[in-house]
């Protein structure tokens, strides 16, 4: 009976340890380019509750956030539409932890959600510093777009309001590259 009491733990502990993960710091730009995040150094709190519409291969998913930013640590808890919790990530400013609770094929992964949220909150003078050479993140009144060296779009941002001290909070993010779009709109 001792024996198969270890075994079912150690099937446990395998099980947890599988849906818990904790990748480096890194974020697919394309298929070919990946990026360190770049650190959090705001001089400001930010918190939204936001919900996120993915439009992916002729198919809709939606899914809450909440986003969390406080003395430069980065927070975001994915829920369902019902509230179920999805996955949890953090992020403080050298190393990600992600948690993924319940798998939806439908979704992207945790963490092109981080990416996709730091691109579109974090300053363009941020990120300058992490992208490959000749690549460029520019902002332009409501716009903020992601240019390859070939000068190339890969992500449009959209936001709602124009560049300011303020954390902006954006609307649309279009991903040209992996061919997906997110709808977002603020639930506070």
């Amino acid at each position: 009976m001792k024996k198969y009491l270890n075994l079912t733990f150690l099937l446990l502990s395998l099980l947890i340890s599988a849906c818990s993960s904790q990748p480096k710091s890194e974020a697919w730009l394309t298929k070919e380019t990946k990026v360190n995040l770049p650190k959090i150094d705001l001089n400001q709190d930010y918190h939204d509750q936001q919900l996120l519409t993915f439009k992916y291969n002729s198919q809709e998913n939606s899914v809450i956030t909440v986003v969390d930013i406080q003395n430069n640590q980065l927070k975001v808890m994915g829920l369902s539409t019902i509230g179920i919790r999805l996955f949890e990530i953090q992020y403080n400013g050298s190393e990600v932890k992600a948690k993924q609770y319940i798998f939806i094929k439908q979704l992207p992964p945790p963490e092109q959600v981080l990416s996709d949220i730091m691109l579109s909150i974090l300053p363009t003078t941020s990120w300058q510093n992490v992208l490959p050479p000749n690549w460029q993140l520019v902002d332009k009144g409501l716009f903020r777009t992601l240019i390859n060296d070939q000068k190339q779009t890969i992500i449009n941002i959209t936001y709602n309001k124009k560049v300011s001290t303020e954390i902006r909070k954006p609307i649309k993010i279009d991903h040209a590259i992996f061919g997906y779009q997110i709808a977002i709109k603020s639930m506070e």
